[in-house]
């Protein structure tokens, strides 16, 4: 299949690609999952296609204001920044200077001239961030945490939501958490034995639990989530699906680069028998095919730089 949306498909496309089954590919099962594993991370780190724009909310605990960070699943790979925690970007009521000019002196678009309204508006801003700023942030994506470089003790309190505009990586395959998943009759979360809920699930995500669609809150921990409902009855022992992006094993650049890993992977492999003969007369040349993947490797990645990369404006860690 040409347009592969499984990752067993995915997989036999490579193989195709290299020659199977005309000829044989030396490379084991396990092998040819790292290697598409691999092209996987790479095309989500720095292919624009291999993420998407996501903006979460997460309301403050009593536990984020004493540990003084904010918990950030696996799935999320970069982050932008987060909204102000002032009312610069809200409703404003009859007695603010934005109200006042829009009242008086911007109130019909057609009789004055809107140049003046702009000139203070960015007046405004400008003042507001010299005396109010924007909330300074650092991430590293490793470690799993949001640090705010707030008052926490002023700017915060519990119940506040944060909104963090960040780039979550795609997933592509439906996604069963592994493990014990429990709940509890009238409580919106669910607690994992064996479980990691942040590798692949995020807030605002629908997950199928024992048959029902729900949407997960928050993630809280690797093995906390809330969801957007109560549910009905206590259990043990739930399974759990994620549906994921099919169409993401159809990608040209990702199709290529896992299968020139592969490909390397199997000139690898033939480097170990330099030199021994094969029944008439034919000897393996692992070196070549190693060489011409790691060129074809290093042309996908310089292309990936030049015309496919991630923009530059958040923070990775």
């Amino acid at each position: 299949m040409s347009n592969p949306r499984t990752r067993s498909e995915f997989i036999d496309y490579c193989l195709r690609k290299l020659g199977f089954p005309v000829i044989e590919i030396n490379v084991d099962e396990d092998q040819c999952q790292d290697r598409v594993d691999e092209a996987l991370q790479y095309w989500q780190d720095y292919h624009f296609d291999g993420v998407e724009k996501a903006y979460l909310k997460h309301q403050i605990t009593a536990e984020d204001i004493e540990r003084r960070w904010l918990y950030v699943p696996d799935v999320i790979i970069g982050i932008l920044g987060i909204f102000p925690f002032d009312n610069s970007n809200a409703s404003v009521n009859m007695f603010d200077m934005r109200y006042q000019l829009r009242l008086n002196d911007l109130y019909d678009f057609t009789s004055v001239s809107y140049v003046p309204y702009e000139l203070t508006m960015q007046h405004l801003r400008t003042l507001n961030l010299l005396f109010s700023g924007m909330p300074q942030i650092r991430f590293n994506r490793h470690m799993n945490r949001l640090q705010l470089d707030i008052n926490w003790t002023s700017d915060v309190r519990v119940g506040s939501w944060v909104v963090i505009e960040c780039y979550r990586a795609l997933a592509p395959d439906n996604f069963s958490i592994t493990g014990t998943i429990s709940t509890t009759a009238g409580a919106n979360t669910i607690v994992g034995t064996g479980t990691i809920f942040d590798q692949e699930l995020s807030s605002g995500d629908e997950i199928t639990l024992d048959g029902q669609l729900v949407r997960i809150s928050a993630i809280s921990s690797p093995n906390t989530a809330s969801l957007n409902t109560n549910m009905a009855n206590t259990g043990s022992g739930l399974s759990a699906i994620k549906t994921g992006v099919s169409d993401v094993w159809n990608d040209r650049f990702l199709k290529a680069y896992a299968t020139a890993l592969i490909k390397k992977q199997w000139g690898s492999n033939l480097k170990k028998f330099k030199g021994i003969q094969m029944p008439g007369g034919v000897s393996l040349d692992g070196q070549t095919i190693y060489d011409e993947a790691d060129q074809e490797i290093r042309k996908l990645e310089e292309e990936m730089s030049i015309l496919n990369v991630l923009p530059s404006d958040f923070i990775m860690g």
